[in-house]
């Protein structure tokens, strides 16, 4: 078996730096309560944005009363949540990837990370004037 190998100062600095950037791009829970009007439980992300998820949507959640429902807790740093009263834990990547469309996501999150980085060096470049 392989011997463990502690990271140098550098290697660990550009690994928590990498950490760092991905983590400003991940979509994470910061609330999370339920909504007996719409019947939806109601996520709000880091981004500010607010999703609201059917419970059918939601693994264990299906057959879920309100009382059952009082109480969510966000965990693992907004990963993920717990409905204590149901011992039912929800992954918030794969419930975000799998109902809203992971790849339209993505392709949202690379714009804007393309469209800051552009806006940094000046914008986009200025188009030749016609003859």
């Amino acid at each position: 078996m392989a011997e463990f190998k502690a990271p140098t100062e550098q290697e660990f600095e550009l690994i928590t730096r990498k950490t760092a950037r991905r983590m400003k791009h991940q979509l994470l829970a910061v609330t999370a309560r339920y909504d007996p009007r719409s019947r939806n439980v109601m996520i709000t992300l880091n981004t500010g944005a607010i999703v609201g998820f059917p419970l059918a949507f939601l693994p264990g959640l299906e057959q879920a009363t309100p009382d059952d429902l009082r109480k969510i807790e966000i965990e693992g740093g907004g990963y993920g949540l717990h409905v204590p009263h149901l011992d039912a834990d929800i992954y918030i990547p794969s419930l975000l990837a799998d109902h809203l469309g992971s790849s339209l996501m993505k392709r949202a999150i690379n714009r804007a990370t393309a469209s800051k980085a552009n806006g940094r060096l000046g914008g986009r470049p200025k188009k030749p004037l016609a003859a």
